[in-house]
């Protein structure tokens, strides 16, 4: 039997717990499917056991600056159920997911995308060697096992989440060598009027600065990782400064002896959902890439589809929590409950998230990438980890004539991987580019389909459940 709930909402983190107690609230029923074991996404991610959440002086306490969000899921409109995989929404309005090896289905009456970000995936030579970690996945590491991943780091990439990991690295008592960021240093003062619409953000920024300098460990702007290298992990890096063009400075590389190499170019909106929605999208390098197309009230071209979150572009747990609250009294005020209090509500996050994105301007302004990291390439550099295809096989594609991205996956298999393209669609897509002479915005990302997230051949042929879900 196929449950019926007002709202069904997708992603467990800042945005979806933020939606999920403003609609509550507001009086609608709501269910909150996440494929994490524990609420609070990235931002809030919690201790993986409940020795680790008592640990004293925790440097992150998630879990109390979480907690707010977390009594969401104590109200009696809320349903929350973890490990549940999203896998396809149906034409006649069915939310299928599997949850315990089980395909379980729900009809819910809107639909709320809060699934974040991942990581920009920008390949260099060396970079699948073990030792070689995401930010975010550094992040994951330390937050959930307290542990940092390993001895002797090299932290490289470009944006804040970089000095951010690095600083949560060193606080954890990790050997930070360097902190390199790719973009030219610019002054501050530029860009002040924007900076000081969020002073509690810009001091917390300061804050991470501060930390390496009392730790002695250097940040040089304007360099970047060029290589890592080892042969069966990490050993060292080769890195290397940016001239002032734009173009990485080989002449002038170092090596570093290191044993691990933190990644970390910026984040990439989680939008394989919306995308297997036939929501449409467009390309914003500012907001890290492909964004689903919304309204004021963050309703996407899909009605009763709403994105909210870092999903719809990269921009910090400050957004996520604003949006979140719009999109819950914006979808509860689409099924009749609460009209005057939702109408409040959405005018207040709506200034609100209005000042927000000037200081997000600003922020963007300050973290200018190169003209482009494809020059970091080499022939026999890996853009499809999970087919392994180099990049001289995509560029001998390329000259081939597969110069759009269905052709070249139909011939690569690239992007049809277990990750489903989240490691290779932003590289290849910009090699398209580059190739072709047209701009990122015209490069037509594949379409996916279902199932959207990868789940057991058992689970979806097996007998369906009853499912999780009473009928209210």
């Amino acid at each position: 039997m196929t449950a019926t709930i007002d709202i069904a909402i997708i992603g467990a983190g800042p945005a979806g717990l933020a939606a999920a107690r403003q609609a509550a609230r507001h009086g609608a029923s709501v269910l909150i499917l996440d494929d994490n074991a524990l609420p609070g996404g990235q931002y809030y991610r919690q201790a993986a056991s409940p020795a680790l959440r008592q640990i004293a002086r925790d440097v992150f306490d998630e879990s109390e600056r979480a907690a707010p969000l977390l009594e969401a899921l104590r109200d009696a409109r809320v349903r929350y159920l973890p490990e549940a995989t999203v896998f396809a929404l149906f034409p006649d309005g069915v939310l299928a997911y599997v949850r315990n090896g089980q395909t379980e289905s729900v009809t819910p009456r809107s639909v709320i995308v809060a699934t974040g970000a991942t990581e920009r995936p920008v390949p260099f030579p060396g970079w699948t060697l073990p030792g070689v970690i995401g930010a975010g996945a550094a992040q994951n590491l330390m937050k959930s096992q307290r542990v940092v991943p390993g001895c002797c780091i090299l932290v490289a990439g470009n944006g804040p989440l970089a000095l951010l990991a690095a600083a949560n690295l060193v606080r954890l008592g990790a050997s930070v060598v360097e902190v390199l960021e790719a973009a030219q240093s610019r002054s501050p003062w530029r860009h002040i009027s924007g900076l000081v619409r969020e002073p509690a953000i810009l001091l917390r920024g300061i804050g991470y600065r501060t930390t390496l300098l009392r730790h002695g460990v250097p940040f040089r702007d304007g360099h970047v990782v060029v290589e890592a290298l080892g042969r069966d992990r990490v050993e060292a890096a080769r890195v290397a400064p940016i001239n002032a063009d734009g173009v990485i400075d080989h002449n002038r590389a170092r090596v570093l002896t290191v044993d691990t190499v933190v990644a970390s170019f910026g984040l990439v909106p989680a939008v394989e959902i919306t995308r297997a929605l036939g929501c449409e999208h467009r390309y914003d390098a500012g907001k890290g890439g492909w964004t689903p197309l919304r309204g004021p009230d963050l309703q996407t071209t899909k009605d009763g589809v709403y994105a909210a979150g870092e999903c719809s572009g990269a921009a910090g747990v400050e957004k996520a929590l604003l949006e979140g609250e719009l999109a819950g009294a914006a979808v509860a005020l689409r099924l009749g409950y609460d009209a005057a209090e939702a109408s409040v509500t959405m005018r207040r996050v709506q200034a609100r998230l209005a000042r927000l994105e000037r200081f997000r301007a600003a922020i963007e302004a300050l973290y200018v990438p190169p003209s482009s990291f494809s020059a970091l390439l080499t022939d026999d550099t890996i853009v499809c980890r999970c087919e392994e295809v180099t990049c001289a096989e995509a560029q001998r594609r390329l000259d081939d004539g597969a110069t759009e991205l269905n052709s070249l996956k139909a011939v690569t298999r690239m992007s049809m991987g277990r990750c489903q393209g989240l490691n290779c669609l932003p590289t290849l897509a910009r090699l398209v580019a580059e190739r072709t002479g047209r701009p990122l915005a015209d490069i037509e990302l594949p379409r996916p389909r279902p199932p959207m997230r990868p789940v057991s051949l058992a689970s979806i042929v097996a007998e369906p459940g009853a499912g999780d879900v009473e009928s209210r």
